[in-house]
């Protein structure tokens, strides 16, 4: 019988994982967070859980590249780097399948060009 681990306790466990993996040369990280409640602009979020997401972003020297909205506002899906540059403009398109969040077309980059 699998146990099921607590929401935090899987979260703390990606937060370390993050931090193994931010020591590499580059890093790209994309996917649905589900953290609604953070506002990308000023970065702050009203949930500890999306506050703590924040800090694992800041305390891993990450940072995003989508800057489109893509539902009601909000961000729902992150392009994530530890390197400028390595990925270009990411075009949001149209949803895909029944999901309500936009296909991402990010534009990689070679290593060593802007």
């Amino acid at each position: 019988m699998s146990r099921e681990l607590p929401d935090q306790e899987v979260d703390e466990a990606f937060y370390r994982q993050l931090e193994v993996a931010s020591q590499s040369q580059a890093l790209v990280l994309m996917g649905d967070f589900n953290h609604p409640d953070i506002c990308w602009k000023s970065k702050r979020a009203k949930h500890a859980q999306s506050r703590r997401f924040l800090q694992s972003i800041d305390d891993n020297f990450l940072t995003w590249v989508v800057e489109e909205t893509m539902r009601r506002g909000m961000l729902l899906d992150l392009v994530l780097t530890n390197k400028e540059g390595l990925v270009g403009d990411v075009k949001v398109g149209g949803s895909l399948g029944c999901s309500d969040g936009g296909v991402q077309d990010p534009a990689w980059k070679e290593q060593g060009n802007k």
